[in-house]
C-alpha cells in the first residue's frame, strides 16, 4: 500500500453542523434548517457537476455560495434575510467540525502511512478548514481538483493521487463518506471503502466499494 486517500467534506469534516447555524442566522425551525442543509449540499453537488459539464468551470467556493443563496431562496427567505445569513454560513462552512473520530485515526495512521486529501474544495478552503482543525500536517498532499478544473468522481480527479505519488491504482486505499465518490474512486482502480456513518442503503450503481465502515476507527483496524 503506498497511502490512504481521504475525501474531505461529509468524510472528515461535519457537515451536518451546518444545520444549527442555519437555524440560528436564518431564525427557521430545526427541521426546516436540515431541509435547507440537504439543498445546500444538493445544489452544491449539482452546480459544480453541470458547471463541469457546460465547459464553464465555476471553483468550489463560487458553487457553495451560489447553491446557498438557492437554498435559502427555495425555503421562503426574502432577500434582505438572505443577504444578512450568506456571509455568517459561509464562515460556518469555512470552519466545519472534524467527526470525532477523525483526530485519532488520522494520529494513529500517519506514524505509518501516507495520507493524502482529495477534495473538490478549493485548496485555500482546505487549508485553511485543516489548518484551524490542528490537522494539516497529518497530511502528506492535500489535493484540490481546482487546478484541473474539473470534480470528482472525474477520473482526472483520482489521478492527481497517481501524479503525485508515482505508483500504481492498486496500491491506493480510498476512504469516503460519499458514496458516488467511493464508486468513482473504485471505477478508477482504487482499493475503496465507503464510510457509511448513518447507516444508509449503498447506491444500486456499480461498481460496489470494497469494504463498508461505520467509523474511521474500524479503518485503523482494518488495515
Amino acid at each position: 500500500m503506498a497511502a490512504i486517500v481521504f475525501d474531505s467534506y461529509g468524510t472528515l469534516f461535519d457537515i451536518d453542523a451546518l444545520v444549527h447555524p442555519i437555524s440560528e442566522y436564518t431564525g427557521v425551525v430545526p427541521h426546516e434548517a436540515k431541509r435547507i442543509a440537504l439543498s445546500w449540499r444538493r445544489q452544491q453537488l449539482d452546480y459544480a457537476w453541470n458547471s463541469v459539464l457546460m465547459n464553464r468551470f465555476m471553483d468550489f467556493d463560487k458553487v457553495t455560495e451560489a447553491a446557498l443563496r438557492f437554498a435559502l431562496c427555495d425555503a421562503g427567505l426574502d432577500e434582505n434575510q438572505v443577504q444578512t445569513a450568506v456571509p455568517k454560513l459561509l464562515h460556518a462552512h469555512q470552519t466545519l467540525p472534524l467527526f470525532d473520530d477523525v483526530r485519532p485515526t488520522l494520529a494513529a495512521l500517519s506514524a505509518q502511512h501516507k495520507l493524502l486529501m482529495l477534495s473538490n474544495g478549493t485548496f485555500r478552503a482546505l487549508q485553511t478548514l485543516t489548518d484551524r482543525q490542528g490537522i494539516l500536517f497529518d497530511f502528506d498532499y492535500i489535493l484540490s481538483t481546482e487546478p484541473i478544473r474539473t470534480y470528482k468522481p472525474a477520473r482526472a480527479a483520482y489521478q492527481l493521487v497517481l501524479d503525485t505519488l508515482a505508483c500504481e491504482k492498486a496500491e491506493i486505499v480510498y476512504v469516503s463518506g460519499n458514496h458516488w465518490d467511493v464508486t468513482g474512486a473504485k471505477a478508477f482502480g482504487f482499493k475503496a471503502y465507503w464510510l457509511n456513518r448513518t447507516g444508509r442503503a449503498a447506491d444500486v450503481i456499480p461498481p460496489a466499494p470494497d469494504g463498508q465502515i461505520s467509523s474511521l476507527h474500524a479503518l485503523v483496524e482494518l488495515l
